[in-house]
């Protein structure tokens, strides 16, 4: 118990927390306020209450008109935890469906303290964590799989949980898992473990006011998505580009609408309101004077046209003709020429340097591109035949080709070869090949077809400029000899001296000066003149006009813009709430958790030198475990791993105002055995101040867990699950497992089952009928090393009882009845296999109290003959 000074010291610590959260809450604006107290006062926040802050939120924004609202206190006290209750129980679960395989009509009764769930791997555990990982917090939840062995009739999930709290019995079902007394049950999961140690991880229990921050923070994000869904709405529709596309042309209206804005004066644009019969009027007159003066000028537009088209094409043929000319520049023949020079040389120093050196005359063609080619490629295909030592020829090797061993000759001579192929002179020689190639290439791609018969431009030159457009036919007929010439050049390897053709292009120039002037003549003449001033005055009027029909878009427009600038300074300060969460945490929760964690640490003999990292995010706390710096997962066994985040896990469990149970699924895998005595004492001592359930496969496990609980008074059941005729997974047997072994020495326990037998009503007398049979198969168990064995060999000790060999009691008339009875339990229990003569048989309470009979015969016969003087050993 806590003392007096503890006691005060906690209350002043949450009275400190308390103090502090009423003080954020107190500064914030009203529309945020209106939630926080909503939340300090324990409340679920409802869609509506966030209505309410939202309308709150847009008169502040004077987006509302603002209303009279009642002053807001904050009353708040770690009281208002909501639905959370202090002395929640599980008590049973019940008609579990549609859950992995498992069997239904089973039912799971929970000791207030500790209750072990024992079976082995397969028997159908799995599928109750997975219902119990979707029902209540954990940190690796799993989907419920359905039942693989069927195709189909498979049932929805369900199962029936029944809470207790105050004497008040709480029914459940498994649609119900949202309801608050889920919450307050945990899960520890090995497969959360990674999770635990690799990531951050945040705290789900934690104190109430700074649990606070995190539902705060749900809030306004709530709040936000509404202001962000009506900004959404307001950007929606007509653009100011969709609105200006309304009016063609240009125009004093038009630049007014181009320019909306949240600044746009809405009185502004009503100056040019209405569209007046005089307007009307007006633009028909107009309209009528542009169409009569437009259509006696319709041939000189269609002039215009073509003049402005002619010149642009005009334009790209003095642009190709000046990128053909480069080509047949003086300078670039001259290159030209001294490449193919280049070229010739180069080829003749290659065939000086080693071609003469190799003719023979048992070969011929040596020096063709054939041989050239055969050579590279022997050399390539020599390579491959030692990747690791890539030196061909040497001293002992044979011929790639025939495989005859190669004479000194021969490898001098394939040797040269290779130096060859890889001399200088030949290199050269390839490039200059190469790079005439590419020179061959681009003139054999040049076009000096630029006046086609049907071209446009042709045509117009040929009425217009006759001689000029000969004339550059002319010229681009001997620019394409020349590149005949050229090409023949590079083929034959011939550096003849050709002479520069170049195009003049001065005639372009002249004829585009004419047309410019052509053009000018038309458009400045009076005609014109009027044609452009009756377009802009028409053009304005029907602007005008438009203006008018769609006045309301453009209003709607400006005040969704002056809406959009007001909403844009709502601050939903997600900072500051970060950072006074963080504070507060510090403060109040974060040291805490590490001395708890250090001390369940000790607890568990788990001192690794954890360090614990905590950050904060959108009103959350995180925490992440190191060890120098790693991931522990990276550094610990298995086994420490799974100290360490058990550690972590009750210490969180501790901390939490609301949590009332945790579930362990096989706590105790890859653990020795003092480990797993260590976590069944943790686990007991844990039970006295809240509910724990344990699933495990480990006997061992399970016998430390009871000798703990016995040696600290703690009560606990213990409940078998089977996988019952290998059809039969998470068949429940109440109150009855191995390890309870000296509990039933005697037909106690099935006894008491036949008793509650006799007075159950029929619809339920069997299921009582085939536990008392599942007592009496383990107490016939017992009765193997107890009675028959006097406890020399048993389950649960290391060390073997050799003392107790004098008590011995083994002779074969009692072993067949043993096996005999043994059996006869077995075949009331439904779903075990059974031979012909023990054939399954609906069990009776006649059976069972015969069955308890026989057993105690054969206990007490077989004490009579413990009490039996011994003979002696011969």
């Amino acid at each position: 118990m806590k003392n007096i000074n503890e006691i005060s010291e906690v209350e002043q610590q949450v009275k400190t927390l308390e103090t502090e959260v009423k003080n954020f809450a107190n500064e914030l604006p009203y529309w945020s306020k209106y939630l926080a107290v909503k939340i300090l006062s324990g409340n679920d926040i409802s869609d509506d209450d966030i209505d309410t802050s939202y309308s709150f939120l847009l008169e502040q924004l004077k987006l509302k008109e603002e209303t009279e609202k009642p002053e807001i206190v904050i009353s708040y006290s770690t009281a208002n935890t909501g639905d959370y209750k202090t002395d929640l129980l599980l008590s049973k679960l019940e008609n579990v469906q549609g859950v992995n395989a498992l069997t239904e009509g089973q039912t799971i009764d929970f000791n207030p303290k500790l209750t072990i769930i024992y079976g082995a791997n397969g028997s159908g555990k799995s599928g109750y964590i997975r219902l119990f990982k979707k029902t209540f917090y954990s940190k690796a939840p799993e989907e419920i799989l359905q039942n693989v062995h069927i195709e189909n009739g498979h049932k929805p999930v369900n199962a029936e949980f029944t809470f207790t709290t105050n004497n008040t019995i709480i029914p459940l079902s498994y649609a119900q898992k949202d309801n608050a007394e889920f919450g307050q049950f945990a899960v520890f999961d090995g497969k959360g473990l990674f999770k635990q140690l690799a990531e951050k991880n945040e705290f789900e229990f934690r104190p109430a006011g700074l649990s606070f921050f995190a539902e705060y923070t749900n809030a306004i994000n709530r709040v936000e998505q509404k202001l962000n869904t009506d900004i959404a709405a307001k950007n929606s529709g007509n653009t100011v580009d969709d609105l200006s596309a309304l009016f063609d042309g240009e125009s004093e209206i038009k630049a007014i609408v181009q320019n909306l804005n949240a600044l746009t004066n809405i009185d502004d644009l009503k100056r040019h309101t209405p569209f007046s019969d005089e307007d009307k009027a007006e633009k028909e007159r107009i309209q009528k004077q542009y169409d009569e003066l437009l259509l006696a000028s319709k041939g000189k537009e269609k002039e215009l046209k073509n003049l402005e088209a002619i010149k642009k094409q005009l334009g790209d043929n003095k642009t190709t003709i000046e990128t053909l000319n480069k080509y047949f520049e003086e300078n670039y023949l001259t290159n030209i020429h001294d490449a193919i020079k280049g070229c010739v040389t180069k080829k003749a120093a290659a065939k000086a340097e080693g071609i003469e050196n190799f003719k023979t005359d048992k070969i011929e063609g040596i020096g063709t591109e054939e041989w050239k080619n055969f050579i590279v490629a022997a050399e390539a295909f020599a390579q491959k035949q030692n990747p690791e030592n890539a030196v061909y020829p040497e001293n002992g090797d044979n011929c790639i080709l025939c495989q005859q061993p190669l004479s000194k000759d021969a490898e001098k001579l394939i040797s040269n070869y290779w130096q060859f192929i890889k001399s200088v002179a030949e290199e050269n020689a390839k490039k200059a090949k190469e790079s005439l190639e590419k020179v061959k290439q681009a003139f054999e791609k040049l076009n000096f077809d630029l006046f086609p018969q049907d071209n446009t431009l042709t045509v117009w030159l040929s009425e217009k400029y006759p001689n000029e457009l000969d004339e550059l036919k002319r010229k681009l007929s001997e620019q394409k000899i020349l590149a005949q010439n050229i090409v023949s050049d590079i083929q034959n390897k011939t550096a003849n001296v050709r002479t520069e053709i170049k195009i003049s292009t001065a005639q372009h120039s002249t004829i585009e000066a004419a047309i410019d002037e052509s053009i000018k003549v038309i458009t400045e003449g009076e005609q014109a003149k009027q044609l452009a001033d009756l377009l802009k005055a028409k053009t304005l009027l029907e602007h005008k006009e438009k203006f008018n029909t769609h006045l309301a878009k453009f209003e709607t427009y400006v005040k969704k813009q002056v809406w959009l600038k007001k909403a844009a300074k709502a601050n939903f300060a997600k900072r500051k709430i970060t950072s006074s969460e963080k504070m507060l945490s510090e403060r109040y929760f974060n040291q805490k958790y590490i001395d708890v964690f250090n001390e369940e640490c000790n607890k568990l003999n788990g001192n690794f030198g954890i360090d614990i990292n905590h950050t904060g995010s959108a009103g959350k706390s995180f925490r992440q475990l190191k060890l120098k710096g790693k991931n522990p997962n990276t550094v610990l066994s298995e086994g420490e791993q799974k100290v360490i985040a058990i550690a972590d896990f009750l210490a969180e469990m501790q901390l939490s105002e609301v949590n009332r149970g945790i579930v362990f699924d096989d706590p105790v895998t890859s653990l020795d055995e003092n480990r797993k005595s260590e976590i069944a004492e943790r686990l007991a001592k844990e039970s006295s101040k809240k509910q724990v359930i344990i699933f495990t496969h480990d006997l061992v496990f399970v016998s430390s867990l009871i000798g703990h609980c016995k040696e600290l008074n703690i009560s606990n059941d213990c409940h078998w699950i089977e996988n019952v005729g290998g059809n039969q997974p998470g068949t429940i047997w109440l109150r009855n497992t191995p390890s309870f072994e000296k509990g039933y020495k005697t037909s106690g326990k099935a006894q008491s089952y036949y008793d509650e037998a006799k007075k159950t009503p029929p619809e339920q007398r069997e299921d009582k009928i085939k536990n008392g049979f599942a007592a009496l198969r383990t107490s016939y168990e017992t009765l193997v090393v107890f009675g028959l064995f006097s406890g020399v060999v048993q389950r649960f000790e290391e060390r073997v009882s050799v003392d107790s060999l004098g008590d011995v009691v083994f002779d074969a008339e009692i072993k067949d009845k043993v096996l005999d009875s043994f059996y006869q339990c077995c075949r009331y229990m439904e779903g075990h296999s059974h031979s012909d003569k023990y054939a399954f048989k609906k069990p009776t309470v006649e059976n069972l109290n015969k069955e308890i009979q026989r057993f105690n015969t054969i206990n007490k016969e077989i004490k009579d003959k413990r009490k039996e003087p011994k003979k002696p050993s011969p």
